[in-house]
């Protein structure tokens, strides 16, 4: 069921500790009696639940706090957004309370599933992409005092509401981060300078938009806030082109047209384009901190494999994105033939290990994938890793005019490179860049990734 070590109580309820901690609180806050209890199979902690209450029953979702505590932003200020959402009319799941100790968001589950790519009616599709722009203007149009008063900062100069999220996911990069990464630095220096005035006064946005579940023609309920700012609504447009990668969203350039003509506001494709790269790279940044705790303290239910995929494709969005906005063309890097080395016997052992599957609960499921998906990455380093090194490093001795002796090295001097140079080397380190970061997104495009397409596949312009 939910975790390693289980007890039950005198209800037959199978839990530990924090599952103890949901039964208590139900009974205590909701006068419900808990029936079923079980733990999603994923890197986050979250829980399903059934309750009756008089007769009633109930089916809930409590949402944890991550394991890996690398956001700016917590999970009590993702709860007030969401009550302040829920308050303001859009369609989200109705919360009944944080359980304080756990932490966790307690919400109704919703009725229906995410991805349009699942929706087989074109009709239905369309319906539902017309609710979701209407559900993203009824947002933008909230007053955002309520969420002021419940902490979100409200930038007012034109620049700051453009670098409402960024900023705060930049000065946290720049507090914690552990390793040189000159991929990230020069995307952050790129934002920083380059970074136009808002349109408008900041509004309540999501940031990492596109997130509902839907019921045939039906928009349900929108979705996960924990990065919800005050800030540029052209933030939540650009957002969707990145979901758009391995969610169904449709045309997106004729999702713009339709905002367009529900809120009565322009698009300035121009400025999508900069909020594309800004977003992306945000999450870069505080994935690169993930990685960084998941090596220092690595937790049971974490995903290496997952964690390397958000920073590498985030960045290499960002990257697209930013030559998207220059009119730069970058070429897509081709893989090189596989090396044969001395680990090949090796991993084919530990591949025939992994068949016989996991069994048991979600869990136990979700823990097999992490293994197998380690391995099939460990696969693709072992074919071409050596080869990616060589080349990088190629790349910077081109540049520099000295030659590392390692990719740490390479790293190091390249970042150093990065914070002295002037716009006017904007155009050769992208180029560069954008290399380096396809070869490491061939290492992690192993079967099955839900990031396929955004770590094999170009950005897709409007």
């Amino acid at each position: 069921m939910a975790t390693q070590d289980i007890a039950t109580d005198t209800a037959g309820i199978a839990e530990g500790p924090r599952e103890a901690l949901i039964v208590a609180w139900i009974a205590d806050n909701l006068g419900a009696r808990v029936t079923r209890i079980e733990m999603q199979g994923r890197w986050r902690p979250a829980w399903f639940v059934d309750a009756e209450r008089d007769g009633e029953r109930l089916h809930l979702y409590v949402r944890g706090e991550r394991t890996e505590n690398f956001l700016p932003y917590g999970l009590r200020r993702e709860y007030e957004v969401h009550r302040c959402l829920e308050q303001g009319g859009i369609r989200v799941p109705h919360l009944y309370g944080f359980i304080e100790d756990l932490p966790g968001s307690v919400m109704d589950v919703v009725p229906g599933r995410p991805n349009l790519g699942t929706c087989d009616d074109p009709q239905d599709k369309d319906a539902v992409l017309g609710q979701l722009a209407e559900q993203m203007v009824a947002m933008h149009a909230l007053d955002p005092q309520p969420l002021v008063d419940a902490g979100l900062r409200l930038p007012t100069e034109p620049r700051d509401v453009t670098l409402s999220l960024f900023q705060d996911f930049y000065d946290n990069y720049a507090a914690r981060h552990q390793r040189p990464d000159p991929l990230l630095e020069f995307c952050a220096q790129w934002v920083l300078r380059n970074a136009p005035e808002a349109s408008e006064p900041a509004r309540v946005i999501a940031c990492d938009a596109g997130q509902f579940l839907f019921d045939g023609d039906t928009l349900t309920a929108m979705m996960d806030f924990e990065l919800s700012a005050l800030g540029d609504p052209l933030m939540d447009l650009a957002a969707l082109r990145i979901r758009g990668q391995w969610e169904d969203l449709g045309d997106i350039p004729a999702f713009y047209r339709r905002y367009e003509a529900v809120s009565g506001r322009p698009v300035d494709m121009q400025k999508v384009r900069f909020n594309t790269a800004a977003f992306s790279l945000a999450g870069a940044l505080a994935s690169a901190i993930c990685v960084d705790q998941f090596l220092e303290a690595p937790s049971e239910n974490a995903d290496y494999v997952e964690y390397l995929s958000w920073v590498t494709w985030e960045v290499k969005q960002a990257i697209e994105a930013i030559g998207e906005y220059l009119g730069i063309a970058l070429a897509a890097t081709e893989l090189p033939e596989p090396a044969n080395t001395g680990l090949d016997e090796a991993l084919f052992a530990m591949g025939a290990a992994l068949e016989s599957g996991a069994g048991g609960s979600a869990v136990d499921e979700y823990r097999h994938r992490v293994r197998v998906s380690i391995h099939a990455h460990m696969q693709l380093v072992n074919a071409y890793g050596p080869a990616f090194e060589e080349e990088y490093c190629g790349d910077v001795a081109d540049l520099l005019g000295r030659t590392p002796q390692s990719v740490a090295e390479a790293d190091r001097w390249l970042e150093d490179f990065v914070r002295s140079a002037g716009p006017d080397a904007d155009e050769t380190l992208l180029i560069l860049l954008h290399r380096r970061v396809c070869r490491q997104a061939w290492l992690l495009a192993v079967p099955g990734s839900y990031y396929i397409a955004g770590l094999t596949e170009p950005l897709k312009p409007i």
